[in-house]
């Protein structure tokens, strides 16, 4: 099967200049929609989806400014390269282009060579960047892949295995049997709904609907309090866990403008990140550094540490460290939703780590100021 010829739309209201360069496009082996302004332009863009638009900027009625924002707002032409094609060479007209994100700015009377060769390196970069986000999209896809068939089958291969044996079992279980069946029902339930909460959290990361729960309003915080509440959801598994925990956190207050049911999130990732990649018998310990505008929570464990491959890319979707080591990981979504909720609030999640020794994540939070 032949390539598919790339599609080139050109807007402008000199006839004569279209046909010319419509011709030399042609001849190039490029397919050519011309339009002689922005309405029968926008009316071709209904039926078709050029690979790279030229257009001129002068024209009756709407300008090629107006054309760019048209094509901008769509979204399945965002990744279409824009280049004008102008009389106008002054740098507010070149400013006002690349301020609407135009791709090339060229000027007329039209040196075809130079055409050409912008035309054949903007395309060249959209197959490039077209065959990067298709490789990203392969490893997104191959990791959701994974996150399903193991992650989510393996808490629903638990459900399903004890209310078999509950509804199958034909002898009475004891107290203790039926409490162990219980607590794996539990355990099991608990970390699906975790996945399935964080999967439509990140979903409203993505669309911008989370942030909408963001309250700038001034709230007064008791750091000690703050921490402690958290700290009691994680008590039994730092009990069987048998970690040693220091919670240096001062009992203090601050006031902050941040929408604090995201601070509470992002702590309560952290904290369960330090116990679940913690030994038995580790240690992890919570302190708070103070400045004049900002207070940051540390957590601080001696677990096995982030692999420098791994470090660059810790806060992207889907990142697990040491899956092959580490059973019960999650879906991989937790310190990409805490790094998204973190800038959202004008807050800044950092860490350092090395591998086999530990890590410390910092989340430095804006005050207005302390009590």
């Amino acid at each position: 099967m032949a390539d598919r010829k790339q599609i080139i739309m050109l807007v402008d209201d000199e006839e004569s200049l279209l046909e010319i360069t419509a011709s030399i496009l042609e001849g190039e082996g490029y397919v050519v929609k011309t339009a002689d302004g922005v309405p029968p332009a926008i009316e071709i863009l209904k039926q078709v989806t050029p690979d790279l638009i030229i257009s001129d900027i002068t024209m009756p009625g709407q300008t090629g400014f107006d054309f760019l924002a048209h094509v901008r707002s769509l979204p399945h032409l965002q990744h279409v390269p824009f280049v004008f094609l102008t009389a106008h060479s002054d740098i507010e007209s070149i400013k006002s282009g690349k301020e609407l994100g135009i791709d090339d700015y060229l000027t007329k009377p039209v040196d075809f060579y130079l055409l050409l060769s912008t035309i054949k390196g903007k395309l060249k970069r959209k197959e490039q960047l077209s065959e990067a986000f298709a490789f990203q999209t392969d490893q997104i896809k191959n990791q959701l892949f994974r996150l399903i068939s193991h992650e989510m089958r393996t808490p629903l291969t638990s459900i399903l295995g004890a209310t078999e044996l509950l509804s199958d079992s034909k002898e009475p279980l004891s107290p203790n049997e039926m409490t162990s069946f219980l607590e794996m029902l539990q355990a099991s339930s608990k970390r699906l709904n975790t996945m399935v909460d964080d999967f439509l959290m990140a979903m409203k990361i993505e669309s911008g609907e989370m942030f909408k729960e963001i309250d700038s309003k001034e709230v007064r915080i008791n750091s000690f309090l703050f921490v402690s509440r958290i700290l009691s959801d994680f008590a039994e598994k730092i009990q069987n866990q048998k970690i040693i925990l220091r919670n240096n956190i001062p009992d203090e207050h601050f006031v902050v403008a941040a929408y604090t049911g995201h601070i509470d999130n992002i702590l309560r990732r952290l904290i369960d990140n330090a116990i679940k990649f913690s030994s038995t018998g580790g240690t992890i310990t919570l302190s708070l550094v103070k400045e004049k505008d900002a207070m940051t929570f540390v957590v601080k464990d001696e677990g096995c540490g982030i692999p420098k491959e791994k470090q660059g890319v810790l806060f992207q979707k889907f990142q697990q460290v040491n899956r092959e080591k580490n059973e019960q990981q999650g879906s991989g979504l937790g310190l990409f939703i805490a790094s998204r909720l973190a800038h959202a609030n004008h807050s800044e999640l950092t860490f350092e780590s090395e591998e086999g020794k530990g890590s410390t994540f910092s989340l430095k939070v804006p005050i207005v100021r302390q009590i």
